[in-house]
């Protein structure tokens, strides 16, 4: 029927009947009582006519909505679109209620499908958990007991309701006390549990549930609580946690059996293990752990046998956060190692990646940036941040060898899936005391302190931008292999670190005279190097930390060596641009502490290395606290007649500054020393400019 055929018997429906309802009205009637009833008519008239054209409505709305696209899809395809939709985790009855007030296809849908009634929480109300069970009456639900829900008597109520329902039970989460009452309820036999999470509160005594007959466990996350570990069910996890145990640990070859089984496995966390007992004498099993989709595995405070065990047979490719305390150097040793893999994959998510080595404890730690972190909850929410956190333990300095081959074997060169070149730092902590100071001429109180750091090591991180060395780390051998080309097997000769941009050394020794000829050794063999026309890497900035002891300290920036006079002088400081083969200082500086400082370039042309030298404070016992110049950026040399004429007008400016600075220097009273050594520095200026 076309529309105007309808909407033409609408009219006329409508014309006729205001006709007959206009002649009763309109009929003149005296009597008040009849009139009332012709009204009362009316009025019933129209509900009658407007729910019987609501009704109408609804009909033609429903027919309408049975021809759209969506209302042709099977029913179970529907449900299974809305609960892609709801958030099946942290589900409330308020999801539901925002599906089923679309229309009533979708309400009947929300109310008569067990799927969108599965979780009950201890926080809802008696009448709301026994609402949920009416309308899931026959599948599988799934427990959740807050732990900021209403106590232990609410538990046990709830629990006392549920329990004759444990075989239906798909999920529990349960955080607080296990009161003997809870335990026992929680523990029913559950055939259907594929999601076991329980832990129990700090100063618990702990608990062992039994595992009956079953469905395979998909997830476990276990804190004070242990399981059967050699149930059958404990096979094709998805992710494990287990946390604080202090007893009833599992055997090697019980973990073994679990991980080898479950080849999906995600999320791997074990921490917070402690044995009361001698373990078992047992022999490992050899059999490699395949675990090709893990992509989380944080191994902390648990026995050395395990950890051990662990990194020498699970291999993955795919683990993007690892996290890892106290690791043995042996794991790295041998060639197509399981944690080479591990290391190699939770690299590849960083930016940066920072080396830290204490020659004390002997530690070598690994991390990066965005450094890895896992959030202390549960599975669920344990949200976590791709990265790396391992500390390995060294036998010897020497080791760090291997690790730096482990580093030099991964593609570092950019981050993952974008443009920006990652970055490599290495932090030394030195094993000496404080440098005594030059004017007693003795020796270091530990002759053992200065322990030699293997310089060849950095010839397998080419990538690596900044080195510091704290703690009165010996630099004079890193100076010398920093400061001098290497040549490789095929007679090439090649500069280390060519990457470096920046290197930070602590006062080492009792001369300050000394640790000043090694920084201009340094800067002289890249002098060197740029007028043989074979240029060193580019080096941006080389800083020299206090000590908080009275004995000079030195750094190269933008080129040079510079060196401080003995405690008690005021600072001085001058630096050079050698990028345009001129130089120019920077205004001198004093200050009232009794430290002295000066700088002075003696880099390379195109090289943006920087030289500074900074005094200590003279605070005894105070931390090394770097003391910086920025470094100033090498342009490239244009030459035309502007660029000369710059260079005429800043070197015309340096030549007037340092006439000047003698007389400024007596007038601040800085120490005959001092200017002496100035007027060195110079001398090395000129040799710089002419460069």
């Amino acid at each position: 029927m076309s529309t105007e055929k309808t909407q033409e018997i609408v009219a006329r429906t409508l014309a006729s009947f205001l006709a007959e309802l206009d002649d009763v009205i309109g009929t003149s009637v005296d009597d008040q009582s009849q009139l009332e009833a012709r009204a009362a008519a009316v009025e019933n008239l129209q509900k009658v006519v407007g729910r019987q054209l609501s009704e109408y409505s609804v009909k033609l709305n429903r027919r309408r909505n049975s021809l759209l696209p969506i209302y042709r899809l099977p029913v179970e395809l529907l449900i299974d679109i809305f609960l892609r939709v709801i958030d099946l985790i942290d589900w409330d009855m308020e999801q539901n209620r925002n599906i089923a007030s679309v229309c009533k296809a979708w309400y009947d849908i929300i109310i008569q499908s067990p799927q969108f009634w599965h979780r009950i929480n201890v926080s809802h109300d008696i009448d709301t958990i026994k609402r949920i069970m009416r309308r899931n009456a026959d599948g599988p639900f799934s427990i959740q007991f807050d732990k900021d829900s209403i106590g232990e008597t609410k538990h046990e109520e709830v629990l006392i309701l549920l329990a004759p329902q444990s075989n239906r039970w798909q999920s529990i989460m349960f955080q607080g006390r296990l009161t003997d009452t809870i335990f026992k309820l929680i523990s029913s036999p559950a055939p259907d549990l594929t999601e076991i999470f329980v832990y129990q509160w700090s100063g618990e005594p702990q608990r062992k549930f039994e595992l009956p007959q079953g469905k395979l466990i998909r997830r476990m996350d276990v804190g004070l609580v242990s399981l059967p570990w050699s149930s059958p069910r404990l096979a094709t996890l998805r992710s494990i946690q287990i946390r604080n145990l202090n007893k009833d640990l599992p055997t090697l070859s019980e973990l073994s059996t679990i991980l080898s089984s479950s080849p999906d496995l995600t999320w791997l966390r074990l921490s917070e293990w402690t044995e009361t007992a001698a373990p078992q004498d047992e022999a490992p099993p050899r059999y490699p752990i395949r675990l090709p989709r893990l992509e989380t595995m944080v191994i902390q405070s648990i026995p050395s046998r395990f950890v051990g065990h662990l990194l020498s047979h699970v291999h993955s490719t795919s683990c993007t956060c690892l996290q890892i305390d106290d690791v043995h150097s042996r794991h790295l040793q041998s060639y197509g190692a399981p944690l080479i893999d591990l290391v190699t994959s939770s690299v590849s998510t960083a930016n940066s990646l920072h080396l830290d080595l204490d020659e004390t404890k002997l530690k070598l730690a690994i991390s990066s940036t965005p450094e890895a972190h896992v959030l202390d909850k549960w599975i669920y929410w344990a949200n976590r941040k791709p990265g790396i956190e391992v500390t390995i333990q060294l036998k010897n300095l020497a080791e760090m060898r291997v690790l730096a081959e482990l580093i030099s074997g991964m593609d570092l060169a950019k981050g993952k899936g974008d443009d920006v070149e990652r970055s490599i730092s290495l932090t030394i902590a030195g094993r000496g005391s404080d440098p005594p100071p030059e004017t007693t001429g003795e020796a270091p109180a530990d002759p053992e302190a200065q322990t030699p750091f293997p310089c060849d090591a950095l010839a397998y991180l080419p990538l690596i931008k900044e080195i510091r060395c704290s703690n009165h780390f010996n630099a004079t051998p890193l100076l010398r292999y920093l400061g001098r080309p290497q040549t490789n097997f095929d007679d090439t000769v090649k500069w280390p670190c060519p990457k470096l941009s920046k290197l930070e050394v602590n006062p080492w020794d009792s001369s300050g005279d000394t640790m000043f000829e090694e920084l201009k050794a340094f800067g002289e063999a890249r002098v060197s190097a740029s007028r043989a026309g074979d240029p060193p890497p580019p080096a941006n900035e080389v800083n020299a930390t206090d000590s908080g002891q009275n004995s000079e300290s030195a750094t190269i920036e933008n080129g040079g060596p510079s060196t401080t006079s003995p405690a008690g002088g005021d600072a001085a400081a001058a630096s050079t641009d050698s990028s345009s083969g001129s130089g120019s200082s920077a205004d001198d500086t004093t200050s009232g502490e009794p430290a002295a400082t000066a700088v002075a370039s003696a880099i390379p042309e195109n090289t943006g290395t920087s030289a500074s030298a900074a005094q200590p404070d003279g605070n005894p016992g105070a931390d090394d606290t770097p003391a910086k110049v920025s470094a100033g950026s090498v342009a490239e040399t244009v030459i035309d007649e502007v660029q000369q004429l710059e260079d005429a007008i800043k070197k015309a400016r340096e030549e007037e500054e340092r006439r000047n600075r003698p007389a400024k220097m007596e007038r601040l009273g800085v120490p005959s020393e001092v200017v002496e050594r100035l007027k060195e520095i110079d001398l090395l200026k000129d040799i710089v400019s002419e460069v």
